[in-house]
């Protein structure tokens, strides 16, 4: 295969998997995003776009170890009721809405200058779901509130 073609199906591949990730209520072929981007992975590879060798290159697997243990501590933070915990206490200090929202923000956005974005997120994501149940509030962000009260 001439190197055009091969940037041609793999533009058309990266184009497909795109799709497929992003549409996920696609009726054609609904597939979830793991799957999507596994399935363009393995086009690639079968095409001859891309090597096996080359792939295995590709993946860094600090980064998959790292996000592997960020997801069991959060698992074993989630079973022994940390974030429930921590919700109360956030819930006692900040006392309103927007002070929540404030200090969630500046929290989020002081950690990730810190700490790599994604132990952010993988930490985060359960005390913010924590802090909306225990406090009873909406689960919609405003601006969907505000357009369905339209």
């Amino acid at each position: 295969m001439k190197h055009w073609e091969q940037e041609l199906v793999a533009t058309v591949i990266f184009g497909i998997s795109y799709v497929l990730i992003s549409g996920r209520q696609l009726k054609i072929l609904p597939l979830n995003r793991p799957a999507a981007a596994l399935l363009g992975a393995v086009l690639m590879i079968s095409t001859g776009v891309m090597t096996p060798e080359r792939a295995d290159r590709a993946v860094n697997y600090d980064t998959i170890v790292l996000l592997l243990a960020m997801m069991i501590i959060s698992a074993y933070l989630y079973l022994a009721h940390f974030f429930e915990w921590a919700a109360d206490a956030v819930l006692e200090f900040s006392r309103t809405p927007q002070r929540l929202l404030l200090y969630l923000t500046l929290t989020s956005g002081i950690l990730s200058a810190l700490l790599v974005n994604d132990t952010i997120c993988l930490m985060l994501t359960p005390l913010v779901i924590a802090v909306i149940r225990r406090g009873r509030l909406p689960m919609l962000p405003v601006s969907h509130r505000a357009r369905d009260q339209r």
